[in-house]
């Protein structure tokens, strides 16, 4: 009982509390998004589910009250299903001119990836002069199957050059080691070794980087067909922001790379 309470003052309370726990329900209740990630681009996306890009999608989308449930799959059906509108959002990702009207990707990277040219070290390329990205007409050149590359890249496909695809990057490498491919374009980026995938793929003996061939931005896509999508990518834009600002991204990243 509350003594000396008048009507007006106990219905003031009572409208009061009902404010205050309609507030916190509301800080409570958040939304889930599903989100397909590719399985194979470590450090940034692991098999396994981890990674700082896997890590960073997380916080960004937390920062807005948004529980976003990773689905690791191969690359080739991330982008597929993101094309297709059967996901709102699939990353890693770089630009592409087929993804216009389709795909629109954030406005910030997550982080860079380099297209390295890798060559067998019993069967080297040809010479060139530093700094040109050009191969003879004819080349057999591994990439990885439904991967974004550089413009540089691409123009070695206009020049006449043969793409022959591969499940990954490590695949490739392989390929190249057993002299199947004449070169392999691998992403590399600048938190590991270059060699790092060779070494992985046990080629490190037999393949060596050869030269570069452009770097681009990787970050997360959003489906323009999906009805989620054009409102996804404005809540991970403005929580990739505020996480920015905050020292979340920071410390995501000196928690994966503390060395750099």
């Amino acid at each position: 009982m509350w003594p000396h309470a008048s009507p007006t003052l106990l219905t003031c309370i009572l409208q009061l509390l009902v404010v205050n726990a309609s507030a916190s329900a509301l800080q409570d209740t958040h939304e889930t998004l599903t989100i397909m990630v590719e399985d194979a681009a470590a450090p940034w996306s692991n098999s396994d589910g981890t990674g700082y890009a896997n890590d960073v999608v997380v916080a960004a989308f937390k920062e807005m009250a948004v529980e976003a449930k990773l689905k690791v799959v191969p690359y080739s059906r991330c982008k597929y299903m993101v094309l297709s509108g059967q996901v709102a959002a699939c990353f890693n990702m770089s630009w592409q001119p087929e993804f216009q009207g389709k795909i629109k990707l954030a406005s910030r990277p997550i982080f860079k990836v380099s297209n390295d040219v890798f060559e067998s070290i019993k069967a080297p390329l040809p010479k060139r002069l530093d700094g040109q990205c050009v191969l003879p007409p004819g080349t057999v050149i591994g990439i990885t199957r439904d991967y974004e590359y550089s413009a540089q890249v691409m123009a070695l496909k206009a020049s006449g050059v043969t793409f022959e695809n591969s499940l990954s990057d490590l695949t490739s490498l392989q390929k190249l080691a057993a002299q199947r491919f004449q070169a392999a374009v691998i992403m590399s980026n600048d938190v590991e070794v270059r060699d790092q995938k060779a070494k992985q793929s046990g080629t490190d003996n037999t393949v060596r980087f050869a030269f570069n061939c452009g770097v681009v931005n990787s970050t997360i896509g959003f489906s323009l067909v999906h009805p989620d999508g054009l409102r996804a990518l404005e809540m991970y834009d403005e929580g990739f922001r505020r996480i920015e600002a905050n020292g979340v991204l920071k410390a995501l990243h000196r928690r994966w790379f503390p060395t750099l």
